[in-house]
């Protein structure tokens, strides 16, 4: 008797023996040139507010977890304390270097409380999996794409896992975002419930050695290659320090007909926050005042903004510190003379040149002066008059006249004079840079006209002018 149970238990060791090198698993090998390529490897960004945020600020204060928003990030703020999932949507314009601060485009619209609610920015990718199948996949069999974690069909980044964006149930193509080359899907699963994972289900029995390519978030391709991308996939937040990846595996599974599992194998992928790259442009700014010769035109070096026709009849030609009007005559000839005058920067605002004076053109030993205007005059016929114009792409038209730039001298041409303390504005132009070598502006004439007649007494006159040129950055 005791023999025979000998013998039974033999039998039955020698069958779970043969039951054991049968089984499907058993044979199981290992995928080959498996690979996980994402269109980007930056995780997404989630961080709790750290201070109340009422509904009219531009700006939210935040936990400094590691966390980076970039300029133009589409930012949301997930609101749970109003007892309703409230989410608005925002444009990032910049995070403070503590990373403690995120400044938007526009206000936060509604209020968002401390500690409740969140600032994420998805950072979604688009995965192409490609790999070679060692045994031949039965019609009806299976591809199992599996990535870490569990859950999370969310629209919102996860520590642990790629987020499936809301994207999954039964469709050949997964609603047209996942594209698959090398066989054909009877029916294209996302999971909704549990593990974030796709399953193929194979119409018609797939060769042994076949390249298999999944474009998981892809619209529209030829072949193995997407032509429209329409990444959805949400990547994770980071969670180890700075400069070190996190890292992911996929699993890429394959079974028969009964769910058995024929092959499998496992790649790595890695998400790495972005290296912020950071530089700096100095402010630059020239503003130079050149002479004209005498008998020359007065818009000599500017004749594309300027295009009086006037010539300087002074007998002097004008200096950078110095405009000699010469004798004015007794009669109705206006005299006159220019400097050029030149501005450049970087300044993304543009500039402005303003000027100031010491008074009238004045005789100091008679206390007479030659009348003149800060609004701005055309000469009155047979009186002495004086003033100066701008002529030029930026001149204040506004000041000046709109026909500034082409009247000539006693014909309507207007001329204004500043005093000590009230300034005017010759030319300014409200956006930069400004670079006159490549176009006409920063290019500034000033003609300087005087008139005298019979009853102007005679001697010296002078008064001195101070220009100011403003960039504003």
């Amino acid at each position: 008797m005791a023999k025979k149970c000998s013998l039974i238990v033999l039998v039955i060791l020698v069958g779970c023996f043969f039951a054991l090198i049968n089984s499907p698993k058993a044979h199981a090998s290992t995928i080959s040139r498996l690979s996980d390529t994402i269109t980007t490897s930056r995780p997404s960004a989630a961080s709790p507010l750290s201070a109340d945020a009422g509904s009219s600020v531009t700006s939210v204060s935040i936990f400094n977890n590691g966390s980076r928003f970039l300029a133009s990030d589409s930012a949301k703020i997930m609101r749970t304390s109003s007892g309703a999932n409230i989410v608005t949507t925002l444009t990032v314009a910049t995070q403070s270097s503590a990373l403690t601060t995120v400044n938007f485009t526009t206000t936060t619209g509604t209020a968002a409380q401390n500690g409740t609610d969140v600032l994420i920015a998805n950072q979604t990718a688009m995965h192409t999996i490609s790999f070679s199948n060692p045994q031949p996949i039965p019609s009806g069999g299976k591809i199992i794409i599996t990535f870490p974690g569990t859950g999370l069909n969310t629209a919102s980044p996860s520590a642990t896992t790629f987020a499936l964006n809301g994207k999954g149930g039964t469709s050949t193509d997964d609603t047209g975002v996942v594209k698959v080359n090398g066989v054909t899907c009877s029916a294209l699963t996302g999971d909704t419930t549990s593990v974030p994972k796709f399953t193929c289900t194979t119409s018609g029995t797939v060769t042994t050695g076949t390249t298999i390519t999944f474009l998981i978030g892809c619209s529209s391709a030829a072949g193995a290659s997407c032509t429209t991308q329409s990444p959805f996939m949400i990547n994770p937040t980071k969670t180890a320090i700075n400069g070190t990846a996190d890292t992911w595996s996929v699993l890429v599974q394959t079974q028969d007909g009964s769910s058995n599992l024929l092959d499998q194998g496992t790649t790595k992928i890695a998400t790495q926050e972005t290296v912020l790259v950071r530089a700096s442009v100095d402010p630059t700014f020239t503003f130079t005042i050149g002479g004209i010769a005498n008998s020359s035109n007065v818009k000599l070096g500017n004749a594309t903004g300027c295009t009086t026709t006037d010539t300087l009849n002074t007998g002097f030609a004008s200096l950078p510190d110095v405009v000699d009007l010469g004798s004015l005559p007794i009669s109705t000839t206006i005299n006159t003379s220019a400097q050029l005058m030149t501005v450049t920067t970087n300044a993304p605002n543009g500039y402005s040149i303003t000027a100031t004076s010491s008074g009238q053109l004045q005789n100091k030993s008679t206390g007479f002066a030659i009348a003149s205007s800060t609004g701005g005059s055309a000469f009155p016929a047979s009186t002495p008059w004086f003033g100066i114009r701008a002529c030029g792409t930026d001149a204040n038209t506004g000041l000046f006249g709109a026909s500034s730039l082409n009247t000539t001298r006693g014909s309507g041409a207007i001329y204004a004079w500043p005093t000590q303390t009230t300034a005017i504005t010759l030319a300014s132009k409200v956006s930069g840079p400004i670079d006159p070598v490549n176009t006409t502006n920063g290019l500034v004439t000033v003609e300087y006209a005087a008139a005298a007649d019979a009853n102007t007494p005679s001697g010296a006159y002078d008064t001195a002018v101070t220009y100011v040129a403003t960039p504003v950055f």
